[in-house]
């Protein structure tokens, strides 16, 4: 695979994870604090910095401070005079994060990524917006020309594929296999769809069915009727030859040659690429092993997601749930030597923290739900009364505070031991109405560190790559983040 775009050295990667540490460090309590004890335990005094407490008193002052977070990326931020030490939080967190003046030029945009493969180039040609929500359609339109650019460009290179035939994909944590069966039907790749799931994979093959039912539409209407592949595959209605589905667990022990055989026996498949849309937790990383431990992947494009799914090395967990990671074991962070080597972590609350998107809580104008709130209140309560057990509520649909106490408490058996009446329930929210609004604007100072997070777990993915010898690994991104918040891919070739 020749890229036009020269790849970032090991040790640019290295300095600027050192430089996300160096700046992550002081903050590490402030990210992994829980909005639970934001009351009892007086976060705004002990978190936030000094010269936004003594701008923001009142609650106008709040409302207003949400209105500059939320336009921090419109083209009037920069000359926005409001609360400067609120822009200079802004301004100083959006430094760390990709494509911030302290991590420039490790992220390639979509263009550039289409630019340096533009001998190998794949385009999304079909439109076809059937049984898939906007945010999906936008997501398989782009990762399926990505994934077919690179198998072209694995043909082309120094690989052991001669043919493009000769490859066959494999989509890990296939789902209801958007992006596998997109892969096979605009780009006449083989690939077989792998979930441990044996409800996605059924679901899978139902979506192939209405699928094949849309083919002969969607080509017309996308004035493809004399493309030799589309009019083979609406004449044949082959789509079926082209992909597969397999409900199993791969494995670093797994025999692809093998799996592909007995999946598509006609074929004599012995080199794949492995894909991965949204892969969760622990899947990504292992993707990642994979791809380096089995020496017939040559390829792999991998967008991970639920960072706080994770098990992490160096920090204990307690809320993890062994079994909801016990097809995906080891640990997800860190994976490079060089974060292994210093015993690194991050935390539950600052994976947690990774996973969200300012881009769309800015775009979307969200408030931060009320819910925080009532949850901080409730700690409140539960102190007022004894009740000094850490407890885990879980998401609980309520129409106020009132209705969310007296859920929470039923749900944690706690009865009996917490009584209150309604009236000294909405007493205390009226007492703390401008604490909650503060709440609000600690959640957004607080969210301006996950992009920061993320950036720190993409560039330890990428530096895992290089340490393993791959220099042909980038990170690229391949989504709008407004409609795709988890929108960088890490591509890779051997």
């Amino acid at each position: 695979m020749i890229f036009r775009f020269k790849p970032v050295a090991m040790e640019r990667i290295r300095q600027q994870v050192d430089t996300i540490v160096r700046f992550l460090a002081p903050n590490m309590e402030f990210v992994n604090c829980h909005m639970v004890d934001y009351l009892t335990e007086q976060h705004w005094k002990r978190f936030v910095p000094e010269p936004i407490q003594e701008v923001l008193r009142t609650g106008d002052d709040y409302r207003e401070a949400k209105e500059l977070f939320w336009s921090q990326f419109e083209p009037g931020f920069e000359s926005d005079g409001r609360y400067p030490s609120v822009k200079a939080f802004i301004d100083n967190t959006r430094q760390y994060r990709l494509g911030g003046s302290k991590v420039q030029d490790t992220a390639l945009t979509l263009d550039e990524f289409k630019e340096a493969l533009s001998d190998h180039r794949k385009d999304t040609r079909l439109k076809m917006t059937e049984l898939m929500n906007v945010k999906k359609c936008h997501e398989v339109e782009v990762a399926a020309a990505a994934v077919a650019s690179l198998c072209t460009a694995m043909v082309s290179g120094t690989g052991s594929a001669a043919r493009l035939e000769d490859i066959l994909v494999i989509d890990a944590g296939d789902g209801k296999g958007y992006l596998s069966s997109r892969i096979a039907l605009e780009h006449g790749i083989k690939v077989l769809g792998v979930d441990c799931n044996e409800e996605n994979t059924s679901n899978a093959e139902k979506r192939l069915e209405r699928l094949k039912n849309k083919i002969p539409k969607a080509v017309r209407k996308s004035n493809l009727e004399e493309d030799e592949h589309f009019t083979n595959l609406v004449r044949e209605n082959n789509l079926n030859t082209l992909y597969r589905t397999a409900t199993q667990l791969i494995d670093f022990n797994t025999n692809l040659i093998e799996l592909a055989a007995e999946y598509f026996p006609t074929g004599n498949h012995s080199t794949f690429c492995l894909c991965g849309l949204h892969t969760c937790g622990n899947l990504g990383p292992n993707c990642l092993r994979l791809f380096h431990e089995n020496p017939t992947i040559e390829g792999i494009c991998n967008v991970g997601c639920c960072y706080h799914l994770m098990q992490e090395q160096f920090v204990v967990d307690e809320f993890y749930n062994p079994t909801k990671a016990a097809d995906n074991p080891g640990y997800g962070f860190p994976m490079s030597s060089y974060l292994q080597g210093r015993s690194f972590a991050l935390g539950r609350n600052a994976r947690n923290l990774a996973a969200e998107s300012i881009e769309r809580a800015c775009a979307n104008r969200e408030n931060p739900s009320d819910k925080l709130g009532y949850r901080a209140l409730l700690q409140v309560v539960f102190l007022e009364r004894g009740e000094k057990k850490s407890h885990q509520v879980g998401r609980l649909k309520c129409g106020g505070f009132v209705e969310y106490v007296r859920k929470s408490v039923r749900r944690l058996g706690l009865t009996e031991g917490v009584t209150i009446a309604d009236e000294c329930l909405l007493e205390l929210q009226a007492r703390f109405a401008v604490e909650l609004e503060q709440l609000k604007v600690f959640y957004l100072l607080r969210q301006q560190f996950a992009p920061v997070i993320e950036t720190l777990i993409l560039l330890d993915r990428l530096l895992y790559l290089w340490e393993c010898g791959y220099e042909r690994s980038f990170l690229v991104k391949l989504f709008e983040p407004v409609v795709s918040p988890r929108c960088y891919a890490l591509i890779a070739q051997k």
